[in-house]
């Protein structure tokens, strides 16, 4: 991706954490940030990253530069940088642990395995005929899963091979040591995910508590979005048509309908760990109505950064509902959820990593403004996981919004 940036800016070193510039209209063009006056210093740098400056932002979302030991890439928004610097610490661990004379034989032995299957990068470990060891009901529960999707296999869908032997199993107990999700779409972790299972399942490769030294800024950064240690156990100890059987008793108690929940469950972007992180999201929201509308505008999202647009808000209500105010209902504000709280506010939650004053903002301000819930509101809040420049934060104010910014920002200082 090319990044054109103002050589003046470059000129100027970025002393500021922004350079906002008001345009024609009263706007702002986009911002340009510097990522040593915007990030704490250890997501700055690490033992296998550098964020380069400056960070452009398109589309309210920061575009970072990083420098890895693996190549220089581009990520676009938080919540997949996050993600992403999770997963190089767990690349580095795995590289590590593999160069052992240990690790080489048990490859060697597993290659010599009739199931072994050479350059096989499975994109969804599972397996289909484990012992699940809660008798027959489980395994029925599994029939009726696999019956609802007529068949069908997808990116999401059980490997029978892989999962009889137990291989699967094998690679998600690793990625729940290395703290990140074996569904993810990097393809340079799934390989090693799939040697280090290979060797172990296969050749005997015994790993230990000391094999993955996974510490430091990883450490409060796994899977790019914070995930309670019981929805993690669940993701590791069950196969994606158990997680999806199970998240569709749930939501089906929620009342979501059929249709919809299939929707969500057979959707190609959102991965086994989404769907399972979402639905316990919205099943915190205790009572609250319109849930099922939530859903129908996830399942719009086209790829990985929509649905980690999703899942942050989807926290983000739970957040609010927890710490804040509890959420009476989730609405559909123009394709962009919101929720009714108890205290009588509309809030609008959004994964949005800076923002500033431009056209869109006044567009999406007006839409706010007009909206006319089904509901009596007191007050329309701004819940932003990020930031948003001092001028919009007026603009808004001025328009009788109240902005809650960096709410769940743990990248920003």
């Amino acid at each position: 991706m090319c990044i054109i940036v103002p050589i003046s800016l470059l000129l100027i070193g970025m002393p500021l954490a922004a350079q906002n510039v008001v345009v024609a209209g009263g706007f702002e063009a986009p911002a340009v940030l510097n990522a040593r006056s915007l990030l704490k210093p250890h997501i700055i740098s690490g033992p296998y990253h550098q964020i380069l400056d400056p960070v452009p932002t398109a589309g309210f979302s920061n575009q970072y530069t990083v420098r890895t030991k693996w190549g220089t890439h581009t990520i676009r928004g938080n919540d997949l940088l996050a993600k992403r610097i999770s997963e190089l610490h767990a690349i580095a661990q795995l590289e590590q642990a593999s160069k052992s004379e240990e690790f080489e034989k048990a490859l060697r032995s597993a290659a010599s395995k009739p199931f072994y299957m050479v350059g096989n990068t499975l994109q969804d470990p599972v397996e289909t005929a484990k012992n699940l060891g809660s008798g027959a009901m489980r395994f029925i529960k599994r029939a009726g899963e696999v019956a609802t999707r007529g068949g069908k296999r997808s990116a999401n869908t059980d490997n029978a091979v892989e999962s009889l032997i137990g291989f699967s199993k094998q690679k998600r107990e690793i990625a729940y040591q290395l703290g990140v999700d074996p569904y993810t779409d990097n393809p340079v972790l799934q390989q090693q995910l799939d040697d280090m299972a290979w060797a172990c399942f296969g050749g005997g490769f015994a790993v230990r508590a000391t094999t993955f030294a996974v510490g430091g800024a990883a450490g409060g950064l796994m899977g790019g979005l914070s995930t309670a240690d019981d929805i993690a156990r669940a993701i590791r100890d069950n196969a994606p048509s158990d997680l999806s059987a199970m998240n569709r008793v749930t939501l089906g108690q929620m009342g979501i309908s059929e249709a919809t929940v299939k929707a969500f469950l057979e959707h190609p972007a959102i991965s086994p760990s989404s769907q399972t992180i979402i639905t316990a999201k919205l099943r915190k929201l205790a009572e609250a109505k319109g849930r099922e509308d939530f859903l129908k505008m996830l399942v719009t999202s086209r790829d990985t950064t929509d649905v980690l647009f999703f899942q942050r808000v989807a926290g983000m209500m739970e957040v609010y509902h927890t710490k804040v105010s509890p959420v009476q209902q989730v609405l559909n504000l123009h394709g962009l959820p919101a929720i009714h709280a108890a205290n009588n506010a509309l809030v609008v939650p959004l994964s949005l990593d800076y923002g500033w004053w431009s056209e869109e903002a006044d567009w999406f301000s007006q839409a706010i403004a007009s909206y006319k819930p089904p509901v009596a509101i007191a007050q329309r809040i701004l819940y932003i996981s990020g930031i948003m420049s001092p001028r919009a934060k007026e603009q808004l104010s001025n328009r009788g919004f109240r902005v809650v910014d960096k709410a769940n920002a743990w990248l920003y200082r």
